[in-house]
């Protein structure tokens, strides 16, 4: 096995051992220059915790930040690499 795919073995295992910890978001975090809440940082951890592993629906009261809880996870899934995100939205 080659030096090259042992490191990418090793980098594999370590997203995925990571997954739905806080770990997992914190330079994404670090980098936030918006005043994030824990309730948010909770339900982006949830999304990333979900049995869905595919992805989560973020669905709860008006004005509670599921914008910044979007924000959150796709800039944790663009730093990861994935390109191919859904979104969906409704507008009532």
């Amino acid at each position: 096995m080659s030096v090259f795919l042992k490191k990418y073995l090793a980098e594999k295992i370590n997203l995925q051992k990571m997954a739905g910890s806080l770990n997992r978001l914190s330079s994404v975090l670090a980098k936030s220059t918006i005043d994030l809440n824990p309730y948010q940082i909770h339900a982006a951890l949830y999304a990333f915790n979900s049995p869905l592993s595919r992805g989560a629906i973020l669905a709860d009261e008006v004005g509670l930040g599921k914008t910044i809880e979007a924000g959150i996870i796709i800039s944790q899934l663009w730093a990861e690499g994935k390109r191919r995100i859904l979104i969906m939205a409704r507008n009532n």
